[in-house]
């Protein structure tokens, strides 16, 4: 299969939030990058629904106190059962505000200066 995604995704489990029809579903992403992200959440979702995702950015596993969450509207691009009964889900921000992808990419520089050269 090929990749055909544009932004380069970086590996970091934070807590996500994603809300839909009115319902809260609590996970954690797999990747992120500036144009979408990979969460797993314990309910399954509809390929191709809209939805809020909320990022809360973490620092060695704490809350940074230099940023807010990042919250922004996505579609489902797709979604896959994993062994365990949840979902993994492949989101594409549709709306990412200037603000929200300035804390985003502050957020995937500090990864990529903490990651080990290969």
């Amino acid at each position: 299969m090929d990749n055909r995604r544009r932004d380069k995704r970086f590996d970091a489990a934070v807590a996500a939030e994603v809300e839909i029809d009115g319902q809260m579903y609590e996970g954690e992403t797999r990747d992120i990058s500036v144009g979408g992200v990979s969460v797993l959440l314990d309910e399954p979702l509809e390929e191709g629904a809209s939805l809020a995702v909320t990022l809360i950015l973490t620092e060695d596993g704490i809350e940074s106190a230099d940023e807010e969450s990042v919250t922004a509207k996505a579609q489902v691009m797709w979604a896959a059962p994993t062994d365990d009964g949840a979902c993994m889900l492949g989101l594409r921000f549709s709306a990412l505000g200037a603000p929200q992808s300035a804390r985003l990419q502050r957020f995937l520089a500090a990864i990529a200066e903490n990651r080990p050269s290969a």
